[in-house]
């Protein structure tokens, strides 16, 4: 068989994640992140190098080098649930919160300022404002008015008194009805991150005809991205950075036959 002749490389793909000890029981698959505009793997190494003290013109008598570190560098363009999870260590995104009526949810709201509501209102759906301690309701547009995400925005010159305070507590002074929307309530920076298994399923098309790479690391522990940008000029994308571990379940063969036990590569 003639040998492929690869020179010029540039990567497309789709990345793929896996919890790690899913994969190993193979009870979950591998699913896509989306567009993703960077995906690069980078190693450091310890180095130690021994003078050569024996020739007058110095240099080096022997070098020592080890692998250090494997990381993972990813910028997802994809803002879905899980990615959002993936990059804040939130937990619920795999949780749907059901559609349905919430009743007379109580709220303190001061004047001039923005309440949210426990839930993402259907907007299909008419809000309920009322006292909370008469039968009075307020009138949208002259007492308050909802925000374009559902928050409750109180106004000027309106009915709705501002809340009393007791004990050092403020009391709720407004309950308010509506359909909470189907939703994903993801809790942010609320679990430990969790060791996944990466799959990058791609193409060099750099070359003619473009030629299908693929990238296998085992075992990938990602922390949380460093910023995640919610107003700014650009679009945002969601920077990750995480460490290549071992994967201890794979056999390591032999000098002469070895088998990594942090990926593969297949072109």
């Amino acid at each position: 068989m003639a040998e492929r002749q690869i020179c010029c490389f540039k990567g497309r793909g789709e990345i793929h994640l896996v919890n790690y000890a899913d994969r190993l029981a193979r009870t979950a698959g591998f699913l896509p992140v989306g567009n993703a505009s960077a995906f690069a793997i980078n190693a450091t190494e310890k180095t130690e190098n021994i003078p050569d003290y024996t020739s007058p013109a110095g240099g080096t008598a022997c070098a020592f080098r080890e692998l250090d570190a494997i990381t993972v560098t990813m910028a997802l363009r994809c803002h879905n649930p899980r990615n959002w999870a993936l990059a804040t260590q939130g937990g619920g995104a795999d949780a749907t919160v059901e559609k349905t009526a919430i009743v007379d949810e109580p709220h303190t709201l001061w004047p001039g300022a923005v309440e949210p509501l426990e839930h993402l209102p259907d907007d299909s759906v008419a809000v309920i404002v009322k006292a909370a301690d008469t039968p009075a309701v307020y009138q949208a547009g002259v007492d308050y008015e909802i925000t374009p995400s559902g928050s409750i925005r109180h106004l000027d010159g309106g009915a709705i008194k501002e809340p009393d305070v007791q004990m050092g507590q403020g009391v709720p002074n407004i309950k308010v009805s509506y359909t909470r929307r189907d939703q994903t309530l993801i809790q942010l920076y609320a679990t430990p991150p969790k060791e996944v298994a990466l799959h990058f399923d791609g193409f060099n098309v750099a070359k003619a005809p473009v030629q299908p790479v693929q990238f296998s690391l085992f075992r990938v522990l990602f922390g949380p991205a460093a910023a995640v940008t919610v107003i700014g000029d650009n679009l945002a994308s969601l920077e990750l950075t995480g460490t290549v571990e071992r994967d201890p379940t794979r056999a390591l063969g032999t000098l002469a036959d070895p088998f990594s036990q942090y990926g593969t590569l297949k072109v």
